[in-house]
């Protein structure tokens, strides 16, 4: 049943050993395990034990951990570790949402580039590296990383949570629903870390005043208090995260149960990952567009979401809403590649810990 592989993927909630889909990637993970409780029952696994030393203190660390937190951890890990590969595409995508604005044709003009509106993703490397270097592609890449291991472990473990939850409460629920009802939910919670996180991140990423996160936040809180890190941009994170995650677990979900899993082994959820991140984000971008563009305003000059829709389109047409898509989708097949393979390959290692 693909319900429980999902489970197994996501949270590994539920009975041990789990029946599992012929032919699936976790097909080889029952099969260990049939291999591991027929050793366990002939004595071999204690004397695997005594050889492994210090893996063993490992192994019993992971298999000490329940379910969720193993999850929590598996995606926080990978979470952060995603971002950070991906950061300077980040980077060049924000870029390119915010170069109608102000600061954005300042260093533009700086480094001789008048027509920031139309620039492309080479030319704006160069100007980017013109003006500040290396480290204008990292700006905020510390405080992301950090955000990305809590609201990756806040997805992750949510969606797995939920996932089971639905399934024990509704046990003749179909598939696609009970993954896509777990999957919204995930988006939904984690928005509103989302939401500060991006903020400080979109900022720094806009604009060279800011020197460290830290005194990004200083700032925001200077100028517009708690509300303004922790909601400003909350309405379109919350329109871009909840459809955003119900893509991205569902068609995750949906490609390991295919021929991809036999064709490419353990690199399949490289594969997967990849092409979750980039389904999820194609129909949402343009409400990360206008987020970007209500996140980079600063102090009182907030504007309403719907009025930077209408002044982006009447000032750039249907192709404003799509600024840096290019860049966006770079940065998702790495960052999404990365994580899920990373998450896949920290709770298989759980798996096969609790089995010992």
């Amino acid at each position: 049943m693909l319900t429980t592989a999902y489970v197994n993927c996501f949270s590994t909630v539920g009975a041990r050993p789990s029946p599992i889909p012929f032919g699936s990637k976790f097909s080889s993970i029952s099969k260990k395990q049939q291999v591991r409780e027929g050793s366990i029952e002939r004595g071999y696994i204690r004397k695997g034990l005594n050889v492994r030393g210090g893996g063993q203190r490992m192994e019993l660390f992971m298999a000490g951990l329940s379910p969720t937190v193993a999850s929590l951890l598996a995606g926080s890990v990978a979470g952060a570790i995603g971002v950070g590969v991906a950061f300077p595409l980040d980077t060049l995508k924000t870029r390119s949402q915010v170069m109608g604005q102000p600061q954005a044709n300042e260093a533009a003009t700086e480094t001789g580039n008048s027509n920031s509106n139309n620039i492309g993703m080479f030319e704006l490397i160069q100007l980017i590296y013109a003006a500040e270097g290396i480290k204008g592609f990292f700006g905020g890449v510390r405080g992301m990383m950090i955000g990305q291991a809590f609201i990756k472990a806040v997805a992750f473990g949510t969606n797995g949570w939920m996932l089971a939850s639905v399934n024990d409460a509704f046990p003749h629920i179909s598939t696609f629903n009970s993954l896509i009802t777990a999957a919204a939910f995930a988006g939904f919670m984690a928005s509103f870390l989302v939401a500060p996180f991006e903020r400080v991140k979109v900022m720094m990423q806009a604009s060279d005043d800011y020197t460290s996160e830290l005194q990004t936040v200083e700032v925001i809180l200077k100028t517009e208090g708690w509300k303004g890190l922790l909601t400003r941009g909350l309405g379109p994170t919350l329109a871009r995260e909840i459809p955003s995650y119900g893509i991205y677990f569902v068609t995750y979900g949906l490609l390991m149960q295919t021929a991809i899993t036999t064709i490419f082994g353990a690199g399949a959820p490289l594969i997967a990952g990849a092409a979750a991140g980039c389904a999820c984000w194609i129909p949402v971008y343009p409400i990360d567009v206008v987020k970007t563009l209500v996140q980079n305003t600063a102090g009182d000059g907030e504007k309403d979401a719907f009025k930077i829709m209408r002044e982006l389109y009447k000032s750039e047409g249907i192709g404003g809403f799509f600024d840096g898509l290019t860049p966006k989708m770079y940065r998702a097949m790495v960052n999404h590649a990365t994580t899920f393979w990373l998450y896949d390959l920290i709770m298989t290692y759980y798996n096969n810990a609790v089995l010992i």
